[in-house]
């Protein structure tokens, strides 16, 4: 499991982590692990051992868990239209047909890493209706991460 470790996460250039808490996201799988592999090794019945087949780094599973909330310097109506924008906003964000995109976390040493993503699934946790849900979000990283400006 990944220790919430980026201090900044984007996808698709959207911040998952808005300074007022209105939307926060973390990585809590998919970022220490290493991606699954593409290639297989060839049992040969006469020799002892395995061939070994070319591998390819495939895909990494990376899981997002976060909320979705109001901007809390609102208040009534103007608090609920902004947490179904928020909704809105990371469900066309998040939505499972779209196209992949560049996940990207800058961690607290400064170094930035990327990776081309895509959504799978939306799991909501719990929520209280018109002002708060809890999400966990299952996309596919594809390859591994790449430090970006080195």
């Amino acid at each position: 499991m990944t220790a919430p470790a980026a201090i900044h996460l984007t996808y698709d250039s959207f911040s998952l982590q808005s300074t007022n808490l209105s939307v926060f996201f973390q990585i809590v799988v998919g970022f220490m692990e290493a991606p699954r592999v593409r290639g297989v090794d060839t049992v040969i019945p006469s020799l002892a051992g395995r061939a070994e087949g070319n591998r390819v780094n495939d895909i990494l599973p990376i899981l997002l868990a976060g909320q979705v909330t109001y901007d809390p310097d609102l208040s009534g109506s103007a608090a609920y239209a902004d947490f179904w924008a928020n909704m809105r906003a990371m469900r066309l964000l998040f939505a499972p047909d779209r196209l992949r995109a560049d996940m990207v976390a800058t961690l607290t040493d400064g170094t930035v890493w990327s990776i081309s993503a895509r959504p799978m699934n939306i799991l909501q946790v719990q929520a209280v209706p018109d002002e708060f849900t809890e999400w966990s979000v299952e996309f596919e990283g594809y390859g591994d991460w790449e430090q970006v400006g080195t």
